[in-house]
């Protein structure tokens, strides 16, 4: 009469979007905007899109697409316009999410959160690069901040990290933190900057 309810019935549909699918986007979700439409997010009920190499036309269009279907879309880029970089977060980004791994303290809606009210979402994959954008005196008004620590797990370098990047940001912003092991990249930063 009843179907048992499993854990999967609950978990996040996350897609990956980008022009074409590189070696570091082999995701079975990976869409390429050539095949992107409104009706297919709306299909396969993704919860997000993780977008990447967007024109500011496309990264309209598929807001737009996605707010008629309630998905979250994140549309990632780089100060470099570094692709990889970006793909590595948003690789990583649709790991820990999917992920059970410790500290499960981070989901989807703080992508969405970030994401809120156009916000441009910048993309980092090293700390460093991270600190010197975040204490640059022309640093533009940074929203929130959602920061992965990658590697061996220690709790004072998880500790010193949260320091590290919440010196340089505002009490008015948000900062999201968590842990992925196996992440690609020194860590996976995504800073969201009020345009």
């Amino acid at each position: 009469m009843f179907e048992p309810v499993t854990e999967e019935d609950f978990g996040v549909k996350i897609a990956l979007c980008a022009p074409e699918q590189t070696e570091v986007l082999q995701h079975a979700d990976f869409v390429a905007f050539g095949e992107l439409s409104a009706e297919l997010i709306a299909q396969q009920q993704f919860d997000l899109l993780l977008v990447v190499g967007a024109s500011p036309l496309q990264t309209a269009l598929v807001k737009y697409w996605c707010e008629e279907s309630g998905c979250i879309a994140a549309c990632v880029e780089t100060l470099d316009k570094n692709q990889c970089d970006a793909e590595n977060v948003i690789v990583n980004l649709k790991d820990k999410f999917e992920g059970r791994e410790f500290p499960n303290n981070v989901d989807v809606a703080d992508v969405r959160h970030l994401a809120y009210d156009d916000n441009q979402l910048l993309a980092f994959s090293t700390k460093a690069q991270l600190l010197n954008f975040l204490s640059d005196e022309e640093c533009p008004d940074v929203t929130g901040v959602f920061y992965l620590m990658h590697g061996e797990f220690c709790v004072d370098r998880f500790k010193q990290e949260h320091v590290d990047v919440a010196q340089y940001v505002s009490e008015n912003a948000t900062i999201f933190y968590s842990y992925l092991s196996k992440g690609l990249g020194e860590c996976t930063a995504l800073v969201s900057v009020r345009r």
